[in-house]
Formats: C-alpha cells, sequence, structure tokens
C-alpha cells in the first residue's frame, strides 16, 4: 500500500519534477519532524541531513530515498498514523494553499514554509492560546508562535 505516488500525479503535472513536487514537499515536512522511520532514516541518512539543512529538495528525498512513493515503511509509527489521518485531504489544502494550478508552482523552500505551516497546524492540532480575532491594536501571532 502506498499513501501516494509520483505516477498519480504524472499526467496532470507533464513532467516527472513537477509530479514530484507536492508529494516531495510532505515527505521534506516529515524529515524535518522526525515522522520517517529509523530504518529509512538510517538508510539514507545523509539525504535527509541534506533535506533538514535545506540543500536538497523533499522531491529529491522522495526519488531518491523513496523511489517516487511515499509508503508506510517509510514512516515511524507517528508518521503514519498522522499520515493516514491526514493525507486523504493533504492535496486540498495545497490547492486552497497555493491557488491556482498546483504542478506549475515552484518548488522551492519559500513554498515548503508555506505548506509546512499548514501541515503543522494540523498535525499540532488548535493551539490554546490562539485567539478568535485579533484585537484592534494588538499584534497577530505567527504559526510558529502560538506553541512557545
Amino acid at each position: 500500500m502506498n499513501y501516494d505516488t509520483i505516477d498519480n500525479h504524472l499526467a496532470a503535472a507533464g513532467s516527472i519534477e513537477r509530479a514530484a513536487m507536492p508529494l516531495g514537499l510532505y515527505v521534506a515536512w516529515c524529515a524535518n519532524l522526525g515522522l520517517l522511520s529509523q530504518t529509512f532514516a538510517d538508510q539514507h541518512h545523509a539525504l535527509v541531513m541534506r533535506v533538514r539543512y535545506r540543500e536538497v529538495k523533499g522531491s529529491e528525498l522522495l526519488v531518491a530515498g523513496c523511489g517516487g512513493e511515499l509508503s508506510p515503511e517509510h514512516l515511524n509509527p507517528a508518521g503514519r498514523a498522522f499520515t493516514e489521518s491526514y493525507y486523504p485531504r493533504y492535496l486540498q489544502d495545497f490547492r486552497a494553499t497555493f491557488s491556482g494550478d498546483i504542478y506549475q508552482l515552484e518548488d522551492n523552500w519559500h513554498n515548503y514554509d508555506e505548506i509546512a505551516a499548514v501541515i503543522t497546524r494540523a498535525y499540532m492540532g488548535p493551539a490554546s492560546g490562539r485567539r478568535s480575532g485579533a484585537s484592534a491594536g494588538s499584534e497577530e501571532k505567527r504559526w510558529w508562535q502560538v506553541w512557545r
């Protein structure tokens, strides 16, 4: 069983590079949050570290490390539990975050930061300190500041 594969996106994307981008951003997020399986992380240690240091993109980890597919064996128990519950709506969140043709989006760390915030909110759940609306003159907290 695979959660997703480049093949599922190839027809709409038109190229392997563009087809790998949405799933690659998700795999990079898993690497950064320590949700990859220990076996996978050990086998691809250098590549995982290069993703964490932003020297290579998640799409490169997806292709070189995962063979173009995300499967349960790539993830640890927490990663599998989250992916099984969240991944079915990931592309919907992806489209909502980046309106337009998602396969025309640049595969870069700026776009990773945008979707990582969305995935992290889904992973962490609602923050208890989050205000429903900002008061006049008050400064809105960024997503990463809420969990400090």
